[in-house]
């Protein structure tokens, strides 16, 4: 799903997407996915809560396992890559359109 997406704005601000969904082939663009970098501190526990959710709404056994493996990937990387490891943030010189049109729609 690329393009247009009923809200007239991206969903991701921060990065510009382009993937594609090795299941079916699916092409995504920032209009309809989010992007999380393995190197987010906040994303171990991100990835939890979102395995929770999943088993709540009834995923699949192997939907669940799925993420219980991505989760130990990003355990894996950030174990490896401490160096990159980070808390999120926007640089506000080099990020200031971001910022700027979070105000916007906050009405700032």
């Amino acid at each position: 799903m690329i393009g247009h997406n009923g809200i007239g704005e991206a969903i991701d601000r921060k990065f510009k997407i382009d993937a594609t969904a090795r299941e079916h082939g699916t092409d995504y663009d920032e209009n309809h996915a989010v992007l999380f970098l393995a190197k987010d501190r906040a994303l171990f526990g991100t990835l939890g809560y979102y395995r929770s959710e999943c088993e709540r709404l009834g995923a699949a056994p192997d939907q669940l396992r799925g993420i219980d493996l991505l989760i130990q990937r990003v355990e894996r990387y950030q174990s490896v890559n401490a160096n990159l490891v980070k808390t999120p943030d926007v640089d506000p010189v080099t990020g200031a359109h971001i910022l700027e049109e979070n105000r916007q729609e906050r009405g700032e």
